[in-house]
């Protein structure tokens, strides 16, 4: 019975969860100023309590460096009226409209990457390593172009 219970969650967070290829809808505008520029990184949290939000929080400070390195943007939303984008608390962004778009409840936890393309790149639905997000970004085509320009000019100075 255990086992049928979790084959059915598992399940269901496949056919309602996050999908790896979802689009950036018109109505999350907030993310749409980022299209071509940034990597937002999304973290949704319950609570600023959270013991997930606060490992993930300590493993993005380890790693601001490579963060500004490879173009990306941090926003939280966190509880259900609260967005922090690059650590500043934002007066006017709709949460909501995000958690919507993303298909995150306000009692979850997540991570999501989203390209400068504005597609979804990756999500989890607990902490991620920096090595893990970077490892993938470093294989995007964009990233990978970015990368021989930096060489190139390193070249020529």
């Amino acid at each position: 019975m255990k086992k049928i219970v979790t084959s059915l969650v598992v399940i269901g967070a496949l056919l309602f969860g996050l999908r790896a290829d979802a689009q950036i809808r018109p109505s999350a505008a907030s993310l749409e100023q980022y299209k071509w520029k940034k990597r937002p990184l999304l973290l949704f949290s319950p609570s600023a309590q959270d013991p997930a939000y606060l490992q993930q929080k300590e493993v993005l400070q380890q790693n601001l460096q490579g963060i500004r390195e490879r173009g990306m943007v941090v926003i939280e939303l966190v509880g259900e009226d609260k967005v922090y984008v690059d650590g500043i608390l934002q007066k006017r962004q709709q949460g909501q409209q995000l958690r919507e778009c993303f298909r995150v409840a306000p009692e979850s936890f997540a991570v999501l990457l989203v390209g400068k393309d504005g597609t979804q790149k990756s999500s989890s639905a607990e902490p991620v390593s920096m090595a893990t997000i970077f490892g993938l970004i470093d294989q995007m085509p964009m990233r990978r172009q970015e990368m021989r320009g930096k060489d190139n000019n390193s070249i020529q100075h």
